[in-house]
């Protein structure tokens, strides 16, 4: 099967991200809690791939951090950028700071990718814990 649309590969919570010059990623500290009270930038990385006939549509990722009681502590974006078919791929990263980690808890990591027309093409929800 087929799919039409771009599809999200990897989410990733780093301290960052560096490219070389032949296009190789270096992952700084990959990590799946923080800890309650401590905020200290952080970068979220998103990887792409394109889905079939795509070819004349542009892409925003948008990005939220939201607390357990509902509040956006976090956000960023990323665009646009094409995805023509399923041989291309987009490494995203956002640079996050002075996140609010006041209460322990289950935060949602919400990852949008959004058509040119600022419709919802693709949609995840990923978990940080916070202790």
């Amino acid at each position: 099967m087929e799919d039409n649309k771009p599809s999200l590969q990897a989410t990733l919570l780093c301290e960052g991200m560096t490219t070389d010059e032949h296009g190789r990623h270096t992952i700084y500290n990959e990590f799946s809690q923080y800890t309650m009270g401590y905020s200290k930038p952080f970068t979220i990385l998103t990887i792409w791939r394109g889905g079939h006939n795509c070819l004349n549509e542009s892409y925003t990722e948008k990005i939220e951090v939201i607390a357990p009681d509902g509040r956006i502590v976090a956000n960023g974006e990323n665009g646009p950028f094409s995805l023509s078919d399923n041989t291309y791929r987009q490494v995203n990263s956002v640079l996050l700071e002075n996140i609010d980690f006041t209460n322990d808890g289950i935060y949602e990591l919400q990852v949008n990718l959004m058509d040119s027309q600022n419709l919802i093409v693709d949609h995840h929800c990923e978990i940080i814990t916070v202790v």
